[in-house]
């Protein structure tokens, strides 16, 4: 079966634009999760810990709380920031809220 597809240049233009607001939308998720939960890391007694000690309990790569510190942020998985809500014991519903306060709900407009 031969698929022809045919991508106008508004096509093309509104792709890298969607592009651009998601990166937008990732950076702002990853600097509000860095500001919330990444400045002093603790474990759910509390007790300031390593970066790799947090990632482990959160079920993620020391690499990706590096990541995530960057200024710039990265394309954030939902499973990332459900594993983070989770050891802090933050629900996904008041994250995003919190998120909504700072930030907005249209972030690109």
């Amino acid at each position: 079966m031969n698929i022809n597809v045919e991508l106008t240049m508004t096509d093309i233009k509104n792709n890298e634009r969607n592009k651009g607001k998601n990166a937008l939308v990732n950076k702002y998720l990853c600097n509000f999760i860095a500001s919330r939960f990444l400045l002093i890391l603790r474990d759910q007694n509390g007790k300031e810990i390593s970066q790799n000690k947090y990632a482990k309990l959160c079920g993620i790569a020391p690499s990706t709380v590096s990541k995530i510190k960057l200024p710039e942020g990265y394309d954030i998985p939902m499973s990332t920031i459900y594993n983070i809500c989770r050891h802090e014991k933050t629900s996904l519903q008041s994250f995003f809220s919190d998120f909504e306060k700072i930030y907005g709900q249209n972030i690109p407009d």
